[in-house]
């Protein structure tokens, strides 16, 4: 009889001691929550929308690395071929050129002169391309 109530004693305090961890896990978890919920909100304040003028030069960044992939004078990042399409590089630089009158006054003298000089390298290996075909 003695060892049954000993053994119902070690049970119980077996099942105790099993719901004070889950407690403090479940309690981890949620502080656990609580961090990466207070990291997010903390992430969202600092991110804030880029202005024109930066998603502009992005983007004619972007269409700039095209011209020079259409012009032949790199290769296709995911085919690892060289395609020349003239045409196609044409379209590109007329859209470089487009986009920097639109945004060229808002630009910091840095980015003017930057895609000043793009759009005169991209203009330049374009004419000499055309007279190779």
């Amino acid at each position: 009889m003695k060892e049954n109530k000993n053994q119902t004693k070690n049970n119980k305090i077996e099942k105790d001691e099993e719901i004070k961890k889950k407690k403090v896990q479940k309690e981890e978890k949620e502080g656990t929550k609580e961090k990466t919920k207070e990291e997010e909100k903390k992430q969202e304040e600092h991110f804030k929308e880029p202005d024109l003028p930066v998603l502009f030069v992005w983007f004619i960044s972007m269409l700039n690395g095209k011209a020079w992939e259409y012009l032949g004078l790199i290769m296709n990042s995911e085919t690892k071929e060289i395609n020349k399409d003239l045409k196609k590089a044409k379209i590109a630089i007329d859209t470089v050129a487009f986009l920097y009158d639109q945004i060229k006054d808002d630009l910091n003298p840095e980015d003017f002169k930057r895609i000043e000089n793009l759009l005169a390298n991209l203009r330049m290996n374009y004419v000499e391309k055309l007279k190779e075909s």
